[in-house]
């Protein structure tokens, strides 16, 4: 990993606050785009227009994650100018700003992405589809580890529950053959050619730890062993982690025990029934021992001993009382009854959601391309953007972003509030800094927390971006269009600042 020392900053109760010392950007001697700092210029006597403030917001956030020193390490030597800004800065802040592809970007009018992004015009959609095309699995493999450990500095995953899942994304291209793609089961049983990436989660913060492209076929022992040595292990410590969940896509004696023994954490599973599970469930359910989990079901138990460890395993039935239906779950950890095991693995659940998120909001089905690196740099960048979200949302610590059962609002209700679509307009403050103000009022209070939280890392100094030129944002609040109830206040509607 690169190094570069990193700080910690007392700014508020919120975890997750660092510094980022740019020590390869100054021995680099890396530059801001030029005809960027001639808009900043123009900005020093005029403000522009800007409707997804989210991508200029975001970008101090952004350079906490060490993005450019990451890419300008482990990236293609094409990536190696003297240029700060690059492709997955402007793609991760297209997401965040909401826009579904490339295509859907470059045919919007607001540069906000451009802007928070440290450049000027936006490039064009060729130009950007062959930037992305330098990027090969080595180095993304290196930059995804890189970023994973940069999010445990700074707190955003811990690494105590993690669960692993795999994720279907079938391919619409029309030459699956040449784009190298393999076929895997789609949600419905069906063999599809399809994207097939794998996810780590971390269950406790709710958060991505890695994400890595795996072929369709690629579903036995060794590639779960090849995904967590790289993916996992290199970035959390395995005696830190106290539990893994897994679905039954990772049924299999020998995953369990690999598990087990690699991390010594207690496992978790909802097994696939195969030869072996099915043997376990008529023994099980033939011993008769039943107890009552809630309306719907039941449950009975067993213990049986892996053989290569002499570790005690115990195996759980759980059965519809309705339906008859059966699902086979087992844990590592003998002594939790088996009702508590059941409860406990509801703690595998946020990664369903997680993927559902990336889905919806971080448009992860949506790959710049259909060749397998092109699809991984596209997760590259969601994960980048979905660790941006977290660590943001960890800082302002916004009360009416969380639900009274703790949950965070996902991204298109920050984006609503705060980040797209909005009325706003950017300058230069006498200081030298962007300057954002929003135009309509600031209804819920979430904008005057937000100018609070970042003058508060303007004084621990973490509001800098350094493709902006060390420039920080400061935000603004007006309301010029409010009419009022009478004509008395038409007035002020002109003489409002």
């Amino acid at each position: 990993m690169i190094t570069i020392s990193v700080i910690k900053a007392d700014v508020g109760s919120c975890p997750g606050h660092a510094v980022v010392h740019p020590d390869l950007i100054k021995t680099a001697n890396l530059k801001v785009n030029r005809t960027f700092l001639e808009f900043v210029k123009m900005l020093s006597y005029r403000s522009v227009p800007v409707s997804n403030p989210g991508a200029i917001v975001m970008a101090p956030f952004l350079e906490q994650l060490g993005i450019v020193e990451a890419i300008y390490t482990y990236g293609p030597e094409t990536y190696r100018t003297t240029e700060m800004t690059n492709d997955i800065i402007v793609n991760v802040l297209r997401i965040i700003a909401g826009f579904q592809t490339i295509n859907s970007y470059m045919h919007n009018s607001d540069r906000s992405v451009a802007i928070g992004a440290g450049i000027l015009n936006k490039p064009g959609k060729s130009v950007f589809y062959r930037g992305l095309d330098d990027f090969r699995f080595e180095h993304l493999q290196k930059l995804r580890n890189d970023l994973g450990i940069r999010a445990k500095e700074l707190n955003i995953i811990e690494g105590k529950q993690i669960a692993i899942d795999y994720h279907c994304d079938p391919s619409d291209s029309r030459y699956p053959h040449d784009r190298r793609q393999s076929k895997a089961p789609n949600q419905s049983g069906d063999l599809v050619y399809a994207h097939r990436p794998q996810l780590l989660w971390d269950s406790m913060t709710n958060s991505i730890i890695n994400i890595a492209y795996c072929e369709g076929r690629s579903r036995a022992p060794t590639a779960l062993y090849h995904f967590l040595e790289e993916n996992l292990f290199k970035i959390i410590d395995p005696s830190a982690i106290a539990e893994i969940y897994a679905d039954s896509e990772y049924t299999g004696e020998k995953q369990l025990v690999y598990l087990h023994v690699r991390s010594g954490a207690s496992i978790t599973m909802c097994l696939k029934q195969n030869k072996k599970i099915k043997k376990w469930k008529e023994e099980t359910i033939h011993s008769g021992d039943w107890q009552p989990y809630g309306p719907l079901y039941r449950l009975a138990s067993r213990d049986y001993v892996l053989p290569e460890t002499g570790k005690r395993f115990r195996f759980v039935v759980k059965q519809n009382i309705e339906t008859n239906e059966i699902r086979c779950f087992g844990s590592t950890n003998s002594d939790l009854t088996a009702k508590i095991i059941l409860d406990r693995y509801h703690i595998r659940w946020p990664v369903e959601t997680g993927i559902k998120d990336l889905i919806e909001n971080y448009f992860l089905n949506n790959p710049t391309g259909s060749s397998p690196e092109k699809v991984e740099t596209h997760y590259y960048c969601v994960m980048i953007a979905r660790l941006l979200v977290d660590y943001f949302r960890s800082v302002l610590c916004e009360p009416q972003w969380k639900t009274a059962q703790g949950w965070e609002s996902v991204l298109s209700t920050i984006r609503t509030t705060i980040f797209s679509n909005q009325n706003c307009e950017l300058s230069l403050n006498e200081t030298g800094d962007f300057q954002l103000t929003y135009l309509d009022g600031d209804p819920l209070g979430i904008k005057a927390n937000l100018k609070r939280m970042l003058e508060k890392r303007r004084l621990a100094g973490l509001n800098k971006v350094s493709w902006w030129g060390e420039r920080g944002i400061v935000i603004n609040i007006e309301d010029r269009f409010e009419l009022g109830n009478g004509p008395q206040n038409t007035k002020s509607l002109w003489h409002s600042k």
